[in-house]
């Protein structure tokens, strides 16, 4: 606390660094697969980089001149569309509830939550739309920084990515040198595999719930599809969470819109846990189901959404350090022996 005039220049350096640097990096192993499988068709790694990064540009020219832009208009539509949906969910929910098997069900006190939900939702949605003029421009300012450097951070890992766990090896004693590299080899490799397999498996899913979802006149398609690929990337429970919006908004519009989106998301995510996930993700982490459910449960209470997608991949690196350093105790126990 004496020091703050030294840490708190450290600590803004970091921050101003983390964000490139994550984004980089989560670029590089979703990326560098394609790469891999370019050499092995006898192309320059350098060519390969070249090809890669000018698709990567393309993608993010487009997202901008096109995606975003529908993104936007779709979730200001949803947003003003509240009191209609609201109004339909009403009518839905008195519907079920002249059933007899619902007669015992307080429909009305869940029908109160969900209206004050999207309120808050929808509120806090607006609210942060009207920021203020100088937020804005500060806003703009760390996108086109990160416009730059994320490409050039980018382009050198795909360039020397490979020579780190040689270089950062040299650090250590010559005698654990080998062992620090081929621990960072199994890290690497952990991260590779969850992350380009999954970012496959959830590009695949969006673009399955994007079609089925403009084939059933679903509004705000491409906003739902999307939403469904990056919750994907949390196991188990992402689908899920992925499916509610999607299933809310097709009962709003009637019963059938309603089952049709829940069938969607079912087929879709079966074929994701069955054949995509297995296929591209494999084995490579072995997290017992159970682990991973304690896991979310963890990662969701210390930091929401953003910790459910981070904590498995977490987990793995953390348990991939500690199986190999009981294994070079092992090792370095029985040479003494």
């Amino acid at each position: 606390m004496k020091i703050d005039f030294i840490l708190n220049p450290v600590i803004g350096i970091l921050t101003a660094l983390s964000t490139p640097l994550l984004i980089a990096g989560f670029l590089y192993y979703l990326l560098n697969p394609i790469i891999e499988i370019l050499q092995k068709a006898r192309l320059k790694r350098i060519y390969g980089i070249v090809l890669v990064m000018l698709l990567l540009v393309s993608l993010v020219v487009l997202a901008f001149l096109w995606g975003i832009p529908v993104l936007i208009e779709q979730t200001g539509l949803l947003i003003s569309g509240i009191p209609g949906f609201i109004d339909r969910l009403n009518s839905l929910a008195q519907r079920i509830a002249e059933e007899p098997w619902m007669q015992n069900v307080d429909y009305e006190t869940i029908l109160l939550e969900v209206e004050a939900w999207l309120s808050r939702v929808g509120s806090t949605v607006l609210n942060r739309l009207a920021t203020g003029v100088g937020e804005m421009i500060s806003r703009i300012t760390n996108i086109a920084f990160l416009a730059i450097t994320v490409p050039v951070i980018l382009f050198y890992i795909f360039k020397d990515g490979h020579k780190f766990p040689t270089n950062a090896s040299r650090i250590f004693p010559e005698k654990y040198q080998n062992d620090v590299k081929n621990l960072l080899i199994k890290v690497n490799e952990t991260i590779s595999s969850y992350i380009s397999g999954k970012g496959m498996a959830s590009l695949i899913v969006g673009v399955s719930l994007f079609i089925g979802y403009v084939l059933f006149s679903f509004p705000a398609s491409l906003l739902l599809a999307f939403f469904g690929g990056i919750t994907n990337f949390i196991p188990y429970v992402g689908p899920f969470i992925g499916a509610a919006p999607a299933v809310l908004i097709g009962f709003s519009e009637s019963f059938g819109k309603g089952v049709t989106a829940a069938l969607l998301v079912l087929v879709v995510q079966q074929v994701d846990g069955n054949f995509l996930t297995p296929m591209f993700v494999g084995k490579s982490l072995d997290i017992h189901p159970l682990t991973v459910i304690l896991i979310l449960l963890a990662a969701a209470n210390i930091g929401g959404l953003v910790g459910m997608l981070i904590g498995v991949p977490v987990y793995a690196i953390v348990k991939t350090i500690v199986l190999h350093i009981i294994q070079m105790r092992q090792k370095w126990t029985s040479k003494k022996v």
